[in-house]
């Protein structure tokens, strides 16, 4: 799956890209540094069965660092997002479309109100315009893409509308729904936006990352306004201080996890303080946020799950001995077959059936897995 980070420019997306993903990105501050959408890989976290089975994994497509396991998805970084883009202004359509990829999006804000609607520094700018703006901007878009929309004779408008948004990653089925829930007869500006608000609020769920929570003075005040005015859910975070913390612990300066860091070299004195500052937001806050950000749009927002697969489900291993070797992000409905399909289409082309570890019982095959269950694929 594909998780996209949006939001207008020089909010600190491609600092939030780069401490999820550790990718090389242009990060300076400047409206526009990024154009091309920078893709890499990141990783939402579960606690790993390996203690449950008194036993030590030994991952393959997914690490585990202190029985905390790391499950791939890809993330993009989507160029920034300014007003008008809808009618072309700026990157116009190309970030609209680029964000269209992702199955879900994390818009990131400036909590702090110290940059304006510009990318430009200033002070007391109210972040609500922000989440209105991206709003309206994608709305406006998809939107426009429907009422180019010419029906013939009988035509169904369902079929008409998702041939339309084709290559959008919309489902039919939520389509389909937006035209039945709202009484659609025809196609006209009420009709299209309404359609435009139904399949954008279901297929590209959003999460809001409230970035510089550690720059802001009155955060409480600034999220409740936020809360009050949007059904968005809200997660303060600190992207610098998250790549920071990754960096340190990538070249062995510290030893981090989501709410603790130790120190594992001798560090000089500018180092200690800047350690001692990381030290305090932890504290403050309880972590940065950006994990948890990314947690909560992938499993509280679009319900998805992770699933252990092994081959030997006794020795919970692969045909190399590899004990819980990898693990894979599933859709909230995802059957044992759809598990098959994600590991590799020749499994699934051979499927028999699917084992559920834990209980050493067959599966049903139209039955939905379960988050965390340990999977046997039958071929």
């Amino acid at each position: 799956m594909k998780v996209g980070i949006i939001g207008r420019t020089n909010v600190g997306k491609s600092t939030f890209f780069k401490s999820l993903t550790l990718e090389d990105v242009q990060i300076e501050d400047r409206p526009f540094t990024t154009i091309e959408p920078n893709k890499g890989i990141g990783y939402v976290t579960i606690k790993c069965p390996e203690k449950e089975f008194n036993t030590k994994c030994t991952p393959h497509n997914s690490p585990c660092v202190n029985g905390i396991r790391f499950v791939p998805l890809e993330i993009i970084d989507v160029a920034g997002l300014i007003e008008g883009a809808n009618k072309g202004r700026g990157l116009g359509n190309k970030f609209l479309s680029d964000a269209m990829e992702a199955d879900g999006l994390i818009q990131v804000i400036d909590i702090s109100g110290k940059t304006d609607g510009a990318g430009n520094p200033t002070a007391n700018y109210d972040p609500k315009k922000d989440l209105e703006m991206v709003k309206k901007e994608l709305e406006s878009w998809i939107k426009s893409i429907i009422l180019r929309i010419r029906l013939r004779g009988t035509e169904d408008i369902s079929e008409a509308v998702y041939k339309a948004l084709s290559g959008l990653k919309f489902k039919f089925s939520t389509v389909k729904e937006a035209v039945k829930a709202m009484n659609v007869k025809t196609l006209d500006e009420a009709s299209a936006g309404l359609i435009s608000d139904y399949v954008l609020s279901k297929d590209k769920p959003m999460v809001i990352a409230a970035n510089k929570m550690d720059a802001t003075e009155n955060l409480k005040e600034r999220l409740a306004d936020l809360r009050s005015n949007f059904k968005y859910s809200i997660i303060s975070c600190s992207a610098a201080a998250e790549l920071t913390l990754k960096e340190a612990n990538k070249h062995g300066f510290i030893d981090y996890s989501e709410n603790s860091i130790k120190i594992k070299k001798e560090l000089n004195k500018d180092q200690i303080k800047a350690v001692d500052i990381l030290n305090q937001i932890i504290k403050k806050y309880g972590n940065t946020g950006v994990q948890q950000a990314l947690n909560e749009l992938v499993f509280g927002l679009m319900k998805n799950k992770v699933v252990f697969t092994v081959e030997d489900e006794k020795k919970l291993s692969d045909s190399r001995g590899r004990i819980l070797p990898d693990s894979y992000i599933v859709g909230p409905n995802a059957t044992p077959q759809d598990v098959a399909e994600i590991i590799h289409s020749d499994i699934a082309k051979n499927y028999k059936g699917a084992i559920d570890c834990r209980t050493g019982l067959k599966v049903k095959n139209d039955e939905p897995v379960k988050n965390e269950q340990i999977l046997k694929i039958i071929v």
